[in-house]
């Protein structure tokens, strides 16, 4: 897919984002750096950042999301979303847009369809399906609770899975339920707008994807010790 293919999706958000504007639901913006963390795991550190932006009302947003991972001095993970988030109900949106691997060997682009939202238990729930070339599709789940301690100490416990329909060994990928991450954050409140935190990850390479790591002499899984701050405004 080409960097232009997405353009007819910008065609129709914007309209309703203006439309939307015009019916007193003003225009707002922001930018949530979720994650901006030092990670260190065998004298090695990794620096992690997950940053999220959007433009719009509260009915329709036009949101750009990255998230990747830099490794003395040079980035080997990075990831691109453009996409329409809707809400469809009380604590609850749909996304449709597009995704982008800068890095990835093949470069393809990939559809996005997900929805996100609050679940019981003040679970923050984000569940997307990414659609590839031909029939490739993968399915991400995540769900984050936040834990708050006193009025400036908040735990934050977080579980993702990820699963495909297709295998990439020379990723290390293989079909089915292929990783499991798991991680928890301490955050210290300085504002609402403002927290560092300490914390550690967990992830695991599972079934198929775990057996090509063993055959490639990989690990299958890993632990990092984190440092960072998360922000907005």
């Amino acid at each position: 897919m080409k960097p232009y293919t997405h353009w007819p999706l910008l065609a129709l958000i914007i309209p309703a984002m203006a439309q939307a504007h015009m019916d007193d639901d003003p225009l707002l913006g922001m930018l949530n750096v979720k994650q901006l963390e030092a990670a260190y795991d065998d004298g090695d550190t990794r620096l992690n950042w997950n940053v999220e932006g959007w433009l719009g009302t509260d009915l329709h947003k036009l949101v750009l999301s990255s998230e990747g991972s830099r490794l003395k001095g040079r980035t080997d993970a990075h990831e691109l979303r453009l996409f329409y988030r809707r809400a469809v109900a009380p604590y609850w949106d749909l996304e449709l847009g597009w995704q982008h691997e800068p890095l990835a060997n093949s470069r393809e682009d990939r559809a996005l369809l997900g929805i996100s939202g609050t679940a019981p238990w003040y679970i923050e729930t984000d569940l997307h399906l990414l659609a590839g070339p031909g029939s490739d599709l993968t399915a991400e789940l995540s769900l984050e609770r936040e834990i708050r301690l006193t009025r400036q100490w908040v735990l934050s416990p977080e579980l993702g899975l990820r699963a495909h329909n297709f295998s990439n060994p020379s990723e290390h990928q293989g079909s089915g339920l292929s990783e499991l991450d798991l991680e928890l954050r301490l955050a210290w409140e300085v504002r609402p707008d403002l927290a560092p935190y300490v914390g550690v990850s967990w992830e695991r390479k599972l079934g198929n994807s775990a057996d090509l790591a063993r055959a490639g002499g990989h690990d299958t899984d890993e632990t990092r010790w984190l440092l960072g701050i998360r922000f907005w405004f």
